[in-house]
């Protein structure tokens, strides 16, 4: 019996996390911010992690005390900038690493690294256009 009181308890509380998350993607601006910090805020309140709290708990504060569509966008377009440049960094390691003929396993995990840049360069973009 307290098993599945547990596992119901988990299920529900995955089934939230979920649905939170899927719901800041339908918001915009400020509103989809504040969504995603509470979204965080909720996981480290779960995790017990009390520094984690202090921090999201003060970045809802600033959000809701600061926050225009101006400043968002702004925090998007930087956002975009760092990804890129990590790509540009991960391009320019893989064309040295096979420039200098290294291992089969450097370059592919160079290529990896690269990979993962690329997506998290496609997911900002992405953020970006849904401001």
């Amino acid at each position: 019996m307290k098993l599945k009181t547990i596992l119901t308890l988990i299920l529900f509380v995955i089934s939230f996390v979920g649905f939170s998350q899927s719901n800041c993607t339908t918001l915009k601006g400020c509103e989809r911010k504040l969504c995603e910090l509470n979204t965080k805020l909720a996981a480290a309140k779960k995790a017990g992690n009390q520094n984690q709290i202090k921090g999201v708990e003060e970045a809802i504060a600033q959000t809701k005390k600061n926050c225009t569509t101006k400043t968002v966008n702004k925090d998007l377009d930087k956002k975009v900038k760092e990804k890129q440049q990590k790509v540009n960094e991960r391009t320019a390691d893989l064309n040295e690493a096979i420039k200098d003929k290294e291992s089969k396993e450097k370059i592919d995990k160079k290529r990896k690294k690269l990979n993962e840049a690329k997506a998290d360069l496609n997911k900002a973009l992405a953020e970006q256009k849904t401001k």
